[in-house]
């Protein structure tokens, strides 16, 4: 590993490897792909040759000691998540949604019926479609799934499975640390949307389920801002509610549902049930006393049978 990522320093004195050597470096193999994780094992692995060299006194001492690897800048999606208050939405909320949502699909059909009225005729008639475009099956996904916005726009035909109703895909977010693909169950509601965009779409095996648009490939991480703004609007729905509150939503249902801790945590593709527990195991501070009292109910009402007291003979 260390003879492929730094063999132009093969012939360098080991203790000459400075701090800005290192920052140079990481710059050019995060220009060359690969990810910060990556990154991080090949220079532990030089780290530790270096620790090596000098408890065998190869080297008196080496300019690595303390010199940590620039960490790479949080993403849009990172930020907006590291800023979403971890809440449910209330039942008028979910309402609103839904009315949005609605009312975005008469805004859209009545600007296309406008269009085509004044000589773009040439423009598909929104109103024989049941989907103005990606964005209601979008955000309806996030919502009965909890998947992230950035998995649903790399979401493709391939991962999906309406036969059986599930989605197997590698989520983005975790890819460095859990690479295999996950599967997820789909509820009714979400499979019957799928099947309907996918007929809508024209029944494609392979492409992305909701492709941009412009160009056909994946949207740009910023495509739902202006559309998700319009959903609020015109369900009054708060300014602040972003696409991460979905997520939160569905993770903080089931909780409240009754569902435990680690189905949850599978159907959030988290890392760990610690990151689960941290975020949402508030919702049920009860539980523990709720499972102590069912387990006590159920053998305080049950009689212990007295075996010396059985009729045995014959009356």
């Amino acid at each position: 590993m260390i003879e492929s990522h730094f063999k132009d320093w093969m012939a360098r004195p080991m203790d000459s490897i400075t701090e800005s050597d290192i920052h140079s470096w990481q710059t050019r193999k995060e220009a060359e792909g690969l990810s910060y994780q990556r990154v991080k094992r090949i220079y532990d692995g030089l780290k530790a040759m270096l620790n090596h060299a000098k408890r065998r006194k190869v080297i008196k001492s080496h300019h690595l000691e303390g010199v940590q690897l620039e960490k790479p800048a949080m993403t849009e999606d990172d930020l907006i998540e590291a800023g979403t208050a971890r809440r449910y939405l209330t039942e008028e909320e979910v309402q609103a949604l839904f009315i949005g949502l609605d009312r975005y699909q008469e805004w859209r059909r009545e600007q296309r019926r406008r269009s085509r009225k004044h000589g773009k005729s040439h423009l598909p008639d929104l109103d024989a479609v049941e989907f103005v475009d990606h964005v209601k099956p979008l955000v309806l996904l996030l919502f009965y799934s909890g998947f992230r916005p950035g998995d649903a726009f790399g979401l493709r035909w391939e991962h999906v499975n309406l036969t059986f109703g599930s989605i197997t895909k590698t989520i983005e977010k975790t890819a460095h640390h859990v690479p295999e693909p996950r599967t997820f169950p789909l509820s009714g509601p979400i499979i019957k949307i799928l099947k309907t965009w996918h007929i809508q779409l024209g029944e494609p095996a392979t492409g992305y389920v909701f492709p941009s648009q412009r160009t056909g490939s994946r949207m740009d991480k910023n495509a739902m801002q202006k559309p998700w703004k319009r959903i609020k609007e015109f369900g009054g729905l708060p300014e602040d509610l972003n696409l991460y509150a979905l997520r939160h939503n569905f993770a903080s249902q089931l909780i409240l549902a009754g569902a435990d801790l680690l189905t949850v945590s599978k159907l959030m593709a988290h890392t760990d049930i610690e990151t689960t527990i941290k975020n949402y195991a508030h919702l049920r501070p009860d539980l523990a006393k709720q499972y102590v009292e069912e387990f006590a109910e159920l053998w305080a009402t049950r009689k212990p049978q007295n075996k010396s007291s059985r009729k045995t003979g014959s009356d």
